[in-house]
C-alpha cells in the first residue's frame, strides 16, 4: 500500500490508515472486524507463546474459570502456532489423573484433526467442555515420543483453586503458592495467611 494513495502522508496509526485504504480502494467489501482481529493476532504472535488476543465474544468463556466451576477435561491451554498447547493440567482434574502434561499438544479431538485449522479458544471450549460424566478422546503429540498418545477423558467438575499450598518452611518462614488468579484468590490467600499465623 502506498503511503500517498489518499494524497496525504502516512500517519502514525499505520494499521488504522491501512484499514481505511482497504475500505476505500479494495475491489470487494472488507470485513473490518475480521481484518482488525487478524492484525492484532499477528502482532501478538511475535511476542511469546503466553500472550494471546481474545475477542470480546470469547471473553465470557475465558472468564468462566475465574468466576466459578465448570465441567470439562481440566487443562489450561494456549493456542500456539495454530496448535492447542497444554500449559498446565489443573491439579485434581481428570487430565492430570490420566497423565496429561504441560507442553503436550492436542492435535486431534475425537479423531478430528484440530491442528493447523486456525482453531479458536471458543472452538476448543466447545469441544473439550461438556456435561460431567461424558467422554472425549484426545490425541496428543509429546516431545521425544514418536507416536501420538491417545487419552479417553471422562469430563468432570473442575476444581478451581488458586492456592496450591500454605505451610511453614521454618518456625518463622511461611510459604504460600498461588498457581492462578481468580475471584477467589484474595479469600484463599487470607485463609492461608491466617492458618500460618
Amino acid at each position: 500500500l502506498s503511503s500517498d494513495i489518499l494524497g496525504q502522508p502516512m500517519p502514525s496509526g499505520k494499521i488504522d490508515y491501512a484499514l481505511q485504504i482497504l475500505k476505500l480502494t479494495y475491489v470487494d467489501t472488507v470485513n473490518e472486524k475480521q481484518l482488525t482481529d487478524e492484525a492484532i493476532r499477528a502482532m501478538i504472535k511475535q511476542l511469546d507463546p503466553h500472550s494471546v488476543y481474545i475477542p470480546v465474544e470469547e471473553m465470557r468463556e475465558m472468564n468462566e474459570p475465574l468466576v466459578g466451576k465448570f465441567d470439562g477435561i481440566g487443562v489450561q491451554f494456549n493456542i500456539h502456532n495454530d496448535t492447542i498447547m497444554v500449559t498446565q493440567p489443573i491439579p485434581g482434574g481428570p487430565s492430570e489423573k490420566l497423565g496429561v502434561r504441560a507442553g503436550d499438544r492436542i492435535v486431534k479431538i475425537d479423531g478430528e484433526v484440530v491442528a493447523g485449522i486456525k482453531i479458536t479458544n471458543n472452538d476448543v471450549f466447545k469441544r473439550l467442555r461438556g456435561p460431567k460424566g461424558t467422554k472425549v478422546t484426545v490425541s496428543i503429540f509429546r516431545r521425544n515420543v514418536p507416536e501420538l498418545i491417545e487419552y479417553t477423558i471422562t469430563r468432570d467438575q473442575i476444581p478451581l483453586f488458586s492456592m496450591d499450598a500454605a505451610y511453614l518452611v521454618t518456625p518463622t518462614i511461611g510459604y504460600i503458592k498461588i498457581s492462578r488468579f481468580a475471584d477467589s484468590t484474595p479469600e484463599e490467600f487470607r485463609a492461608g495467611w491466617e492458618k500460618l499465623k
